[in-house]
């Protein structure tokens, strides 16, 4: 349980903002022995964090794993970084090889994002194991590709067919684009802003 005050410095909430809460019928607390002061549970102002900040400050919410596969080490790092901004995700990158065999088949990721930009380093046993782990645990496929929309060639479209992803999409659309198909594909809203425990 929480005083107001302590529930505002936690939270990083304005004190005006959960008294105004509090008074709208927001937010849940119990009356205190002091007059005029509450007690607020740390459940309930969890939920009214994620209410009103899209976040989860007490980590109730599991952390969603994503695997990251592909070539172009710079832009998979990027995307990684971009990601792990959001403190719901566990982000991890495998280049095409035995590493990222090993990842498919043992990280147990939520998430697999695949780089499908031309490259002979494409092992099939690879894309096999990706729809091994899709059908165990359920988990969607996003795929990106260098080139625009207009100028897919063919192999991108036979690596299209045979993956299957849920969503799909050029590095051209940019950062942000990739970023949001990938929070859709867990279900998840974009975090309006971080949330941070002190301490």
């Amino acid at each position: 349980m929480y005083t107001l005050t302590e529930a505002a410095d936690v939270a990083d909430v304005p004190l005006d903002e959960l008294r105004r809460a509090l008074k709208d019928g927001l937010l849940a607390a119990r009356p205190s022995r002091t007059p005029g002061e509450f007690h607020v549970a740390a459940d309930e102002l969890a939920r009214f964090v994620r209410r009103t900040r899209h976040a989860d400050p007490f980590c109730h919410q599991k952390m969603r794993k994503i695997l990251i596969l592909g070539e172009d080490l710079l832009f998979a790092g990027t995307l990684k970084l971009e990601l792990q901004r959001d403190p719901r995700m566990d982000v991890r990158y495998g280049s095409w090889g035995r590493d990222a065999l090993l990842m498919v088949n043992h990280y147990g990721a939520n998430l697999f994002v695949v780089d499908l930009t031309p490259s002979k380093a494409v092992p099939e046993e690879i894309f096999a194991a990706i729809h091994e782990q899709r059908a165990e645990q359920r988990s969607p496929i996003v795929a990106y590709y260098a080139m625009t929309d207009e100028a897919l060639d063919s192999v991108v479209r036979d690596r299209l067919r045979s993956l299957a992803p849920e969503q799909s999409i050029s590095k051209t659309k940019g950062l942000r684009a990739l970023t949001i198909l990938c929070l859709q594909a867990l279900g998840l809203e974009p975090t309006t802003r971080n949330f941070r425990l002190h301490g």
